[in-house]
């Protein structure tokens, strides 16, 4: 699974106008960035909520 194709699969798990892709979605799981809740339905795990996160945001050191 390309960083692509796991970015919209993620866009479509947590965005509620997108539909969602249940073998996409199954993917996410087995690597690790979304978790099942409840019978059908997934959501992103925190390594899920951190790749569609702001990458290469520059550290700040306050």
């Amino acid at each position: 699974m390309t960083d692509a194709a796991r970015t919209e699969a993620l866009l479509d798990i947590v965005d509620e106008t997108r539909a969602e892709s249940p073998d996409q979605s199954e993917k996410l799981v087995v690597l690790g960035y979304a978790e099942r809740r409840g019978r059908n339905g997934f959501w992103p795990t925190k390594a899920g909520w951190n790749f569609l996160g702001d990458r290469g945001r520059p550290f700040d050191i306050k």
